[in-house]
């Protein structure tokens, strides 16, 4: 079961969009802020609006993120599933 914004417990300070991009990937592998804004409006990753500001948990999207997986890989959708490589 899904649990809406109402019912979730904040434990950490809120952050801005760049200031978690920041915080949670370090400079060579840092996604976009539009890659950020993609997952807030398809609802992927917590977290909080205030009127029309939005503001993150680091922590929670920390655990998030750890415990889906939101990049994929380009590279992995040319291959079979099997693992071979093509002739």
């Amino acid at each position: 079961m899904k649990k809406t914004m109402n019912e979730m417990k904040l434990t950490g300070k809120l952050v801005g969009a760049q200031e978690l991009l920041n915080e949670l990937f370090s400079d060579g592998c840092r996604p976009s802020l539009r890659w950020l804004r993609s997952q807030t409006a398809a609802k992927s990753i917590p977290y909080v609006r205030i009127g029309h500001l939005v503001f993150f948990d680091v922590e929670m999207v920390r655990a998030h993120v750890a415990g889906t997986r939101l990049l994929r890989a380009r590279c992995l959708l040319r291959y079979p599933t099997n693992g071979s490589l093509p002739a």
